[in-house]
């Protein structure tokens, strides 16, 4: 059973000690403003204010991870641990104390860390690819394409909802990165081929199975698609629900004949999110 607790009740932690011990992996999140982050944190914490939460949603870490919320006052950290788990966080823990009282409660200086990630499979996948033109297709709030661009990447982030757009140019200004975005609708018509084509497609949480062959296109000799979507069995715990917009148990093997597997995996049939992961490259 994990230390943490149910999505219903976030845990209260006496100490910082206390909750590292819990869960080695925690990510703390500093929910106090900026002028106090600076004057001193817990190293390799992450800042968001509570206020900052809806607003900067794709900076909060996946709700798969567990996350200790810290303050000066215990009550703000608690208020925003109940947040968290609103919005389906399921391992949060808040410090029942304030921070200043911690030994280590402010012992860095350095830049907030990054807390957020479009897929821990997406970022081992692209570990070490050399960076040239990348695309995130259906980008979302472009935490993918951000992520890239970070890593020297010449990154797109193509979407159809202008809102998910102007979110993801927030987030690129807010990390000092250029990202190229598009509004376009992938589900009305099918892109022209782009010249010169990508040496990387990103796919995360989106299924268009008419897509499969232009993206196959899309990729330049040598270029990776690095895909992780919904599967059959996602329904059972919440959307997406229907068909359309969830794989078959190992179809993405066969979806693009013209690519080598490099890497698959499909998550538990009972630990949501289930979801299918494959990264392939086009020979050349």
């Amino acid at each position: 059973m994990s230390p943490w607790a149910s999505i219903h009740t976030p845990r209260p932690f006496a100490t910082l000690a206390e909750a590292l011990a819990a869960s080695p992996g925690v990510r703390v999140l500093d929910v106090r403003g900026e002028d106090a982050f600076a004057r001193g944190h817990v190293a390799g914490a992450g800042r968001l204010s509570l206020e900052e939460f809806a607003e900067r949603r794709a900076e909060l870490p996946a709700r798969e991870v567990a996350v200790l919320v810290v303050d000066d006052v215990s009550e703000r950290a608690h208020a925003a641990a109940e947040a968290l788990a609103a919005l389906g966080y399921g391992h949060v823990g808040w410090l029942a104390r304030p921070l200043g009282d911690e030994r280590d409660g402010r012992a860095s200086t350095a830049p907030a860390a990054r807390l957020w990630s479009p897929s821990a499979f997406v970022e081992r996948a692209v570990a070490g690819l050399a960076p040239g033109r990348a695309l995130d297709l259906a980008c979302g709030s472009g935490r993918a394409a951000v992520l890239l661009a970070l890593a020297g990447w010449r990154a797109e982030g193509w979407d159809a909802d202008a809102s998910a757009l102007a979110r993801a140019r927030a987030l690129a200004e807010r990390h000092r990165v250029d990202i190229v975005l598009r509004e376009l609708d992938l589900e009305a018509f099918i892109p022209a081929v782009p010249e010169p084509p990508f040496d990387l497609i990103v796919v995360v949480r989106y299924l268009h199975r008419p897509l499969f062959p232009w993206i196959e296109r899309a990729l330049a000799p040598g270029g990776t698609l690095v895909y992780e979507t919904f599967r059959d069995g996602q329904q059972a715990f919440g959307p997406p629900r229907r068909e359309r917009h969830l794989l078959r148990r190992g179809e993405l093997l066969g979806a693009f004949p013209a690519l080598a597997v490099e890497q698959h995996e499909e998550t538990p049939d009972d630990m949501p999110p289930v979801l299918t992961r494959m990264s392939a490259r086009k020979p050349g």
